[in-house]
C-alpha cells in the first residue's frame, strides 16, 4: 500500500490541481460553498437537490471510528456496480470481501486522519468482467465546527474497459489535501 500523497501549499489552495474531471471539480466548490466559515460542512448542508447533475455517481456516508463507514445514500450508478438497488444503511464489510473491505477502509481513512480531501485514481472498483478507470473525490463532512470527520460526500467518475485484467490497472497515490489548507 503506498503512502498518501500531501498536497501540502504555502498558499491557500481554492482548487486542487490534483483533481482532474470537471464534475469532481464541481463538486469540490459546491462543498466548499457549504463549508460557511468552517472547515468542514456538516452532513445537513449538503441537500442532494442542489447538486442533481451529479445524483446517479454520487454517495453520501457516515463515518464513526466504531462502525466505520455507513452509506446514507448511493447514487444508481454506485449500487449497480454493487448489484444492489440500495446500499443505504450498508458499511464496506457488508458488499465487499473481507480482503476488500480492509484495504478501501485503509486509503479511506486518510480523509478521516487529517481531516483532508482525498483524491485518487486508477482502479475505481474491482468487477469480474470489465474494469473500471477513473477517479475518486472523497469530501470530509463534521457535525460541530471544529469537529471530527463523521461523514464524507464523494463522487466516482469512471469509464468501464473491457480486456484490462484490475491487476494491470495501479491505483495513483492518494493525493491528500488537508482542509486547513482550503480558504
Amino acid at each position: 500500500m503506498s503512502e498518501p500523497d500531501t498536497a501540502r501549499k504555502a498558499s491557500p489552495v481554492t482548487q486542487p490541481d490534483f483533481i482532474g474531471d470537471a464534475d469532481l471539480r464541481r463538486l469540490f466548490a459546491y462543498w466548499r460553498s457549504k463549508r460557511n466559515g468552517r472547515p468542514m460542512p456538516a452532513k445537513e448542508d449538503i441537500d442532494p437537490i442542489e447538486i442533481s447533475w451529479a445524483l446517479t455517481r454520487i454517495f453520501l456516508m457516515d463515518y464513526s471510528p466504531e462502525d466505520g463507514f455507513r452509506y446514507r445514500l448511493a447514487g444508481s450508478e454506485i449500487s449497480t456496480v454493487f448489484g444492489r438497488a440500495n446500499l443505504k444503511g450498508l458499511t464496506f464489510a457488508d458488499i465487499l470481501p473481507p480482503e476488500g473491505a480492509a484495504i478501501v477502509a485503509e486509503r479511506w481513512n486518510a480523509m478521516v486522519a487529517g481531516p483532508s480531501v482525498v483524491c485518487m485514481k486508477g482502479l475505481v472498483y474491482l468487477a469480474a468482467e470489465r474494469t473500471p478507470i477513473g477517479e475518486r473525490l472523497l469530501l470530509p463532512l463534521a457535525d460541530t465546527a471544529g469537529g471530527p470527520v463523521t461523514g464524507v460526500l464523494g463522487m466516482t467518475i469512471c469509464e468501464w474497459v473491457s480486456g484490462i485484467s484490475p491487476t494491470d490497472v495501479k491505483q495513483s497515490p492518494l493525493k491528500v489535501l488537508p482542509v486547513g489548507n482550503i480558504p
